[in-house]
């Protein structure tokens, strides 16, 4: 009985009973006709309202140079909702309800007047909050972040120092920067113009319900956290394949390839999950603070030779279908030597993890598409029912669906 009532307590816990209640606020989207605009966070806030999970009331504008009027791009909006969406499929009395929030302003991102109408689209918005409580999602590129950031408070709609009672965000994208030299250099000029607090840096990867879920696998399962080391732990393999090639995207991959594409943010985010040790609570500086130390254990790899491979994918037959290989891709050299594939053999230097490989591997234009975590566990020295009966038994392991078909197993 008293494990029934431990169970009921726990499945009546909410980790979120802390969380502050969301304000009105008005979301303001700097690349609203981009790919990132079209294929994620439309889609992605389409079904949060659909759910009742944004505040109410909300508004959402589109900030982009090309001209056009809001049906226009809220037609464009609902395309990319029916095409990239979990459900492809819109609920037409829901969509109307969420495009009567959704409006358009043009102007290019240097230009001081566009700031102007954008401002004067703001105050027309008859809820305080909606003027007031705003957040900034940067989807364009990281050489703009700043440029936008300074325009945005010489308009006075973003503000370092907030007025009690007002709130003001900005949201970017990764890559945020190119190396550690860039990317201090984009930290300096955004916090010259708003506090360390104002800026949201967005790993997407992060919103996949199995990878937030890991946490609560790892710590609320006694079991499995007692096994979650070197003693019982053989290997650990974090995998990311794609079936798409870079499509479009050939100039931005000319700059990143696999390793600042998927490597470190992704596959390192996940690695750090599986990996640290229990932070001390689930705010986001605990899980941050744990993470660190995670990373700064990792072994720098030495031995290239025998723990990098790098790849790239050529010209060939795909489901029937001739696809381009990476060097016919659109603003990608002829003689690119840049990887599109990418696997590493990391070592762990702490009590947990020592002498316990870990195999990342990401790439595109592969077979299948499918996202991984396998923890494979160590051999038993003698495994009775295979002996007896002549089999060969493989160890059990736990893995971890990211994508598609999220889940987790354990064989």
């Amino acid at each position: 009985m008293d494990d029934l009532n431990q169970l009921d307590e726990l499945m009546a816990c909410r980790l979120d009973d802390g969380r502050k209640a969301v304000t009105p606020c008005t979301i303001v989207i700097f690349g609203a006709s981009g790919d990132l605009t079209i294929r994620k966070l439309i889609p992605a806030l389409y079904h949060l309202f659909a759910e009742k999970a944004l505040p109410n009331p909300v508004r959402i504008v589109g900030f982009a140079r090309r001209e056009k009027d809001d049906a226009a791009w809220r037609g464009e909006l609902k395309a990319g909702v029916e095409q990239f969406s979990r459900t492809k499929k819109v609920d037409e009395a829901v969509w109307a309800e969420f495009a009567a929030n959704v409006s358009y302003c043009q102007g290019d991102l240097t230009d001081a007047a566009a700031y102007a109408r954008l401002g004067e689209k703001l105050a027309s918005f008859g809820v305080p909050q909606l003027r007031n409580n705003l957040l900034f999602y940067l989807a364009i590129s990281p050489s703009q972040f700043a440029a936008v950031v300074e325009q945005l408070c010489h308009a006075n709609l973003l503000k370092r120092d907030e007025t009690p009672g007002e709130w003001q965000r900005v949201v970017v994208e990764k890559p945020f920067g190119t190396d550690l030299a860039s990317a201090l250099k984009l930290n300096n000029e955004l916090t010259r113009f708003v506090h360390e607090k104002q800026i949201f840096r967005i790993d997407h990867y992060l919103g996949k319900e199995t990878v937030q879920n890991i946490l609560m696998f790892r710590f609320s399962n006694a079991i499995f956290e007692q096994l979650w080391n070197r003693t019982s732990v053989d290997h650990v393999q974090i995998t990311v394949s794609e079936k798409v090639g870079v499509g479009g995207r050939g100039g931005y991959y000319e700059e990143s390839g696999a390793m600042r594409d998927m490597v470190q943010n992704h596959l390192l985010q996940v690695l750090s999950l599986i990996a640290m040790e229990p932070p001390v609570s689930l705010d986001a500086e605990a899980v941050r603070d744990e993470k660190v130390k995670l990373l700064k254990s990792i072994r720098p790899v030495r031995d290239v030779s025998t723990q990098v491979v790098r790849g790239q994918y050529f010209a060939g037959m795909v489901d029937g279908k001739l696809r381009n290989g990476y060097r016919q891709e659109e603003k990608v050299k002829t003689d690119s030597n840049v990887e599109t594939y990418l696997a590493l053999k990391l070592f762990i230097d702490n009590w947990r993890w020592s002498g316990v490989p870990f195999f990342l591997r990401t790439g595109k234009s592969l077979p299948h598409s499918a996202s991984e975590v396998r923890i494979q566990f160590r051999p038993t020295p003698n495994v009775l029912f295979a002996a007896k009966c002549g089999l060969k038994l493989d160890p059990n392991a736990i893995t971890l669906r990211l994508q598609p078909n999220e889940g987790i197993t354990l064989r």
